[in-house]
């Protein structure tokens, strides 16, 4: 073993991925859950899980895992959705 900064660093590495990961899919799972609100025309529970879904992304911003301007365009894109129910 001659120096202990590269596992640790992989190690730190496959920590961060997991939590990446995590995060992303409970974003993915919340988008995908108010897409099939709008579809069924359901405008006051998908507003609702709008706002969830609104403070995960923007506490991804937060922490690094996505940037500024794709949570932008992504809570753009949830909230046109949402706005298109009549």
């Amino acid at each position: 073993m001659k120096h202990k900064s590269p596992k640790k660093r992989a190690k730190q590495d496959e920590g961060r991925h997991l939590r990446n990961h995590s995060y992303k899919s409970r974003i993915a799972t919340a988008t995908k859950s108010i897409l099939a609100l709008v579809e069924a025309g359901d405008k006051e529970k998908a507003k609702a899980e709008l706002l969830k879904a609104q403070s995960l992304i923007d506490a991804a911003a937060t922490k690094g895992i996505l940037k500024k301007n794709t949570v932008g365009n992504r809570i753009s894109r949830i909230m046109r959705r949402v706005n298109s129910i009549a």
